[in-house]
């Protein structure tokens, strides 16, 4: 490494490739603690659909921003960047070394860069938006991005509601691309990452996708789906998979169409997280454990 900063080893990747065990890993090699940058895992009531780290691997290391904030609450990437440098603070008080795991690069990218300026939005632009997308669906949102400014498909989570109203809005509100507003504008921070995608082939994440929403259809997904009904308009739960339990608990679907519809979408988010780490050319591509010990020479 080039200077004496303390180090933040990062672990990002596309969901089910195997972040957590290899992140636990690392952090008991070095002895220290993990943040989670998952934009999901951060909610309490959200468990089995989120792909929490099970109890046994929640005792092996300490993690941080999992299943800590209220289903109630708005939780954005500025209040993570927050968390996470104060976490970030304390802890290098007594370690060289720390942890980001997660696939939700916006999260990371902020921790490390900052985030950019957006501008401030007025109330009816927002609240009309919101009606719009409780009458329309997310679809008039991403046809809208798509129109629009098609240079924010490489960066947004297309199936999540919430940022797709924020960037909505943005436009609406300065009649510019949300793009740019990205100036890709580095802070400096007290810190020093060390970036690492985890990947693999593309039929071996998708066989890991299926072999994944199946277990977790085993563990009870549905019975954690139909305890959250009462919840189900909150924004935290307009995500990737629990729509469509939802949809089957209404009978809009079947079974069968539920699991491919999850399996389907789960895939092409898992291509999305990679086009996102790729555009990020700090990123050290790696497969196991063993290569990423290769690539980071610290004592």
């Amino acid at each position: 490494m080039q200077n004496n900063l303390p180090k933040l080893i990062i672990i990002g990747g596309p969901t089910a490739i195997g972040k957590t065990s290899l992140a636990i890993e690392l952090a008991q090699k070095f002895n220290t603690e993990i943040i989670s940058a998952d934009s999901r895992q951060i909610y309490k009531q959200l468990n089995i659909g989120v792909g929490r780290p099970s109890p046994i691997e929640l005792s092996q290391i300490k993690h941080h921003l999992i299943a800590c904030i209220d289903i109630h609450q708005h939780y954005h990437t500025a209040d993570f960047e927050r968390d996470a440098l104060q976490i970030l603070d304390n802890l290098y008080l007594k370690k060289d070394v720390a942890i980001v795991c997660g696939g939700t690069g916006l999260y990371i990218q902020t921790l490390c860069d900052g985030i950019d300026n957006m501008p401030t939005i007025q109330p009816e632009i927002r609240h009309k938006l919101n009606q719009q997308y409780e009458k329309e669906g997310i679809e008039f949102l991403q046809e809208y991005i798509r129109k629009n400014d098609p240079e924010t498909l490489a960066f947004i989570d297309i199936n999540n509601p919430k940022r797709l109203i924020r960037a909505v809005e943005v436009m609406q509100q300065t009649q510019e691309k949300y793009s740019s507003f990205r100036k890709g504008l580095s802070i400096q921070r007290n810190f020093e990452p060390i970036f690492f995608c985890l990947f693999d082939e593309r039929e071996m994440i998708r066989k890991n996708i299926e072999a994944r929403v199946l277990k977790m259809l085993q563990e009870g997904w549905v019975e954690e789906c139909i305890s959250l009904l009462p919840y189900r308009h909150f924004k935290a739960l307009q995500t990737l998979g629990y729509r469509e339990i939802f949809d089957y608990l209404d009978q809009k679907i079947t079974y069968q169409e539920m699991v491919h519809t999850i399996t389907l979408h789960t895939q092409q988010y898992a291509k999305r997280q990679l086009t996102w780490f790729r555009r990020d050319k700090r990123y050290h591509w790696v497969k196991n454990i063993e290569e990423i010990y290769k690539l980071i020479k610290f004592n």
